[in-house]
């Protein structure tokens, strides 16, 4: 027990050096290298999980948490007694057939992915056909003009994606002409595709700029034609309620439909939740160099303090500690700059972030003259990682001077000394 105090006392003392409170300021360089090191880690962390977040809210609000449909690219006949069946479950369901189309106005035709819905389910999983405004400087995701009344669109409405409105130069009112890019309507001519004359009656913004450019939404029945479905969907959108987690609500829609193909929100845009993901991973890893810089100065610093304080050591030696209580000295004192750097990199951090997140300070632009605050979200696993890290890249570090400690030969030293 006198040696683990003796060893305590040392380890302060030499981290204080002649200073009677703080530090050494031969300790600052380390010092301020882990704090930024810490700053670095936590706020690009912070920062992807905020997209991360983002980009889910987007993607959901845009189609929905969980989306059911039948294997091996059939349709689903039986969608009703589906959504009567999730509806005692507490979920809400819409249905939906998706097709491409071709959108015409005057000499301009573009391509749109099609979404035929039932407007009355669909307004409850997805958040693009509802009346919203911009909150602060935060991007719009809603019906951005006109609005949609189910008997109008059920005929001859369509809602189209603000930027593929805006390529084709069309506004609310005017009629466009939707065409099937397959022939196969036997006619005198030939063969013609199918073709339907509608009207703009809404123009939505999904917050995704490749969505607003290609999505539209046209009525059940008008896809129906274009599909030549009869009474069957290609999918449902399933919403969870508020009170149930998304793994959860995942696994119990599983659990009833076993036979049936069953995907959450992360893989409706696979592509993009991938490459976030990813780049999380690499930032950090990025990052993360910064820490070690700052390890290999401590590194430095401790080579030093022990081969200027070689007679000491030896002298220490002779008074009985041995290499381990040595050793335990020097990792104190590493333990203890790292303890103080993660504290003070964490805190300021925090601070940064929380300012961020009240604030929304730091903008991004948009693209198109739009900006939205720079999204951060902070999880706790995050901090555990951090420190974990941290504490594992400090011990590794101060391997190689804890080494050199076992060549120290107290006999020599004092002999030199005398």
């Amino acid at each position: 027990m006198r040696n683990n105090n003796s060893v305590n006392y040392l380890a302060i003392k030499y981290l204080k050096g002649r200073k009677a409170h703080g530090i050494s300021r031969n300790h600052y360089l380390s010092l301020i290298g882990i704090a930024l090191g810490v700053l670095a880690l936590l706020c690009v962390s912070s920062v992807m999980n905020g997209f991360r977040s983002d980009i889910r809210k987007r993607i959901v609000g845009t189609f929905s948490q969980i989306r059911l449909s039948a294997d091996e690219g059939k349709t689903l006949s039986n969608y009703p007694q589906i959504m009567d069946k999730l509806q005692t479950m507490g979920f809400t369901s819409a249905p939906i057939i998706r097709t491409e189309l071709l959108v015409k106005n005057g000499q301009v035709v573009l391509p749109s992915l099609c979404f035929g819905i039932d407007l009355f389910r669909q307004r409850k999983v997805s958040s693009n056909l509802i009346k919203t405004s911009a909150k602060g400087s935060d991007a719009m995701q809603g019906l951005v003009a006109g609005s949609l009344e189910p008997q109008s669109f059920e005929a001859d409405g369509i809602a189209l994606g603000a930027g593929l409105a805006s390529q084709l130069g069309v506004y609310l009112n005017d009629e466009v002409q939707v065409l099937s890019p397959v022939f196969n309507v036997p006619s005198a001519f030939g063969m013609l595709p199918k073709v339907r004359y509608l009207k703009v009656q809404a123009i939505f913004a999904a917050g995704m700029p490749e969505y607003d450019q290609s999505y539209s939404y046209i009525s059940l029945s008008n896809a129906e034609f274009f599909a030549a479905y009869q009474a069957e969907v290609d999918y449902l959108e399933i919403i969870a309620p508020p009170q149930m987690s998304a793994e959860k609500a995942l696994r119990r829609v599983k659990t009833a439909y076993p036979q049936n193909r069953i995907e959450d929100w992360s893989s409706f845009d696979s592509s993009l939740y991938t490459a976030i993901r990813f780049e999380k991973f690499i930032m950090f890893i990025i990052m993360l160099f910064m820490f070690i810089i700052a390890s290999f100065n401590l590194t430095g610093n401790l080579l030093k303090t022990i081969s200027q304080k070689k007679r000491e050591l030896g002298l220490l030696k002779a008074l009985g500690l041995n290499d381990q209580n040595l050793q335990k000295l020097f990792l104190n004192q590493a333990l203890a700059l790292c303890t103080i750097g993660i504290a003070v990199g964490l805190g300021l951090g925090s601070l940064l972030l929380l300012v961020q997140q009240h604030t929304g300070l730091i903008k991004l632009g948009m693209g198109d003259g739009a900006a939205m605050a720079l999204p951060v979200k902070l999880l706790a696993s995050d901090y555990l990682l951090i420190i974990f890290v941290c504490y594992a890249l400090t011990v590794l570090s101060v391997l190689l001077p804890l080494r050199r400690i076992r060549h120290i030969n107290a006999v020599q030293l004092i002999r030199r000394t005398v």
